[in-house]
This record gives structure tokens, C-alpha cells and sequence, in this order.
């Protein structure tokens, strides 16, 4: 069974142009920011492990945004994120912004596990995988 990680964001005025309309690449820039929250609270890694860790890193390889209504200055945005792909050594956020229950636009990131030196791939750590699976889409 699968479950989704929530976060309210809100949109401020020095995201949007002079339509009141956020400038597109910010909404790569609050899924990030979800990222950042999901790791702490739903995977229970702490910031600094994940994001300084002294052995691996977690660079994302791909990135893609649709959009299909515009996000609105001075006003919440609901992001859900959810992991659609699992595979040995990444896997794939996909995110679902709201506003207003409409459903604004949809963020997908790949991010691969990577030795920090080597700067080669390896393999999603064992107690990492375990949380992602039960974040996973079927």
C-alpha cells in the first residue's frame, strides 16, 4: 500500500511575475524544498546525513515539469509527493501541486546514489530502501 508525503507551501510575491503568476522554474525549487522535508520526516534521515553525508551523495540525474494551470501569488499550495520508481541505486519523486483543488502542475526528479569519491553509483542503502518501498505507487 502506498502512501503520499503532504506539504503546504505558500507562493510568494517574488515568485511570480506581474501577472501574479509564478515564474515556472520555481516550481522545481519547491519540490526541492518538499524533498527536503520529506527526508526528514518521512524517510527519519536527518538533513545533514543526507545532504553531507562523508560517503555518498544524491545528485538528481533528471528532471521534468507539466503544467496545466497557473500557480498564484499569495495563496497555498498543497504538494504531494510520492516515489514512482524504485530501481537498484535510484529511484523517481513525482509531485502534484494544488491550488484551490486544482491540480496545477506535476515535478518528477530522478536521484541516483552515487560514492561521494569515486563518484560512481551504488546501490540504495538497505534501510533507506526499506521506508521508499512503503512510499511507492503501485
Amino acid at each position: 500500500m502506498s502512501q503520499a508525503f503532504q506539504q503546504d507551501v505558500f507562493i510568494p510575491f517574488h515568485y511570480v511575475d506581474a501577472a501574479g503568476i509564478a515564474f515556472f522554474g520555481h516550481a522545481f525549487t519547491l519540490a526541492h524544498q518538499t524533498f527536503e522535508a520529506f527526508v526528514v520526516e518521512a524517510l527519519h534521515c536527518p538533513w545533514q546525513h543526507w545532504f553531507h553525508h562523508p560517503e555518498r551523495i544524491v545528485p538528481i540525474k533528471n528532471t521534468q515539469a507539466s503544467y496545466f494551470a497557473p500557480l498564484l501569488a499569495g495563496q497555498a499550495c498543497q504538494i504531494r509527493l510520492r516515489i514512482e520508481e524504485l530501481r537498484t541505486s535510484s529511484f523517481c519523486t513525482h509531485y502534484d501541486f494544488f491550488q484551490n483543488e486544482r491540480h496545477c502542475c506535476t515535478v518528477k526528479m530522478v536521484h541516483v546514489f552515487c560514492d561521494r569519491l569515486k563518484q560512481q553509483k551504488i546501490p540504495i542503502p538497505s534501510e533507506l530502501l526499506t521506508t521508499l518501498k512503503t512510499i511507492l505507487h503501485e
